[in-house]
């Protein structure tokens, strides 16, 4: 793994960490709008880093552009309404 992935994946467990407050918070109605917004940005931000690193993964060779597919994993949601 090199150090842009490594840098990925910290950075999007470090956000998974954060993941379980912001649904309790939205789930009790504590979670005020300025925290939405803030965790919305986080979101975004990592969404579009996470977009350029498959990007230069594409470039360098490094992606499985011979048909593996989109993988996330048993636990991803299936479909919007699993959010």
């Amino acid at each position: 793994m090199n150090e842009q992935t490594r840098a990925m994946v910290a950075a999007l467990a470090a956000l998974g960490n954060d993941l379980p407050g912001v649904i309790e918070g939205l789930r009790a109605g504590t979670l005020g709008v300025a925290g939405q917004h803030e965790f919305a940005a986080l979101l975004i931000e990592l969404g579009e880093q996470l977009d350029d690193h498959a990007d230069d993964q594409a470039r360098a060779g490094n992606g499985h552009s011979g048909g593996y597919g989109v993988s996330y994993g048993e636990s991803a949601p299936r479909d919007i309404d699993d959010l």
